[in-house]
């Protein structure tokens, strides 16, 4: 396994709110951006994290449009990328998800080519099949037909629920949604995570005490930012004086 794939699986054991609590220490973007938005939630899949490299792609279903050069070229870039992939599809209609890109068929073809789930604003449909080949899928909602579903463009950046998406960026996402993750965190996130789960383990099991205290509240929740910022100092990133929301 290279050194990349055990990245990827390292980080496959945090859920979603705890990485993006990690990134924000590092102060490296926005803390209003780097996820996508509620129009694309988690359907498939449970609450186990998925982690993958995208390879992207723009759609459309309301009216019929040759996609065979289109198609070929999705097939090879996900087989070529370095894996997991996670498929990021954006629906350009008007009026995302109107026919679904992804069924039970391209779920077994991608997964045979490296793919482990498929982000979208659009639609996805046989969600009992995807459950039962472990596919996670991301979407703005189901349609029972594919209509006229076409690829416009493979490969580009795209912006999917406010998430803007280059090919190739990791993607890490669960049951609470989605998440861009900087690339050069990768291997800086993990401690930082671990010290925000210790820590706030610590809050937690004073909050059930007998010392719990309505006047100390904010200063245990100071301690979460505090361990996070000293662990994202310790890898020798820079980490901003920001706040980080607990919860």
């Amino acid at each position: 396994m290279s050194d990349a794939h055990e990245l990827l699986e390292r980080l496959a054991a945090y859920d979603s709110p705890t990485l993006s609590n990690a990134i924000e220490a590092f102060g490296v973007r926005s803390q209003a951006e780097g996820f996508a938005g509620s129009s694309c939630a988690r359907l498939v899949g449970g609450p186990a994290p998925v982690v993958g490299r995208a390879v992207t792609a723009t759609m459309g279903s309301r009216a019929p449009r040759g996609d065979a050069d289109q198609r070929a070229a999705l097939y090879e870039q996900v087989r070529d990328t370095d894996g997991p992939v996670l498929l990021v599809v954006v629906d350009l209609d008007g009026e995302p998800g109107h026919g679904a890109f992804l069924g039970e068929m391209q779920a077994t073809l991608f997964s045979r080519l490296g793919a482990v789930g498929i982000a979208t604003n659009g639609a996805v449909r046989d969600l009992e099949q995807l459950r039962a080949m472990g596919f996670a899928a991301f979407a703005g909602g189901i349609s029972v037909s594919h209509a006229y579903v076409h690829l416009v463009e493979v490969g580009v950046p795209v912006e999917l629920a406010g998430l803007r998406v280059v090919p190739g960026d990791v993607l890490h996402g669960d049951e609470h949604g989605l998440l861009g993750v900087p690339g050069r965190l990768l291997g800086a996130l993990p401690p930082v995570a671990d010290a925000i789960v210790e820590a706030e383990r610590a809050v937690l099991a004073w909050v059930a005490s007998g010392h719990f205290a309505i006047g100390e509240i904010l200063e245990r929740l100071a301690t979460v930012r505090s361990a996070a910022v000293s662990a994202a100092v310790s890898t020798a990133a820079p980490a901003s004086a920001a706040p980080l929301q607990a919860g």
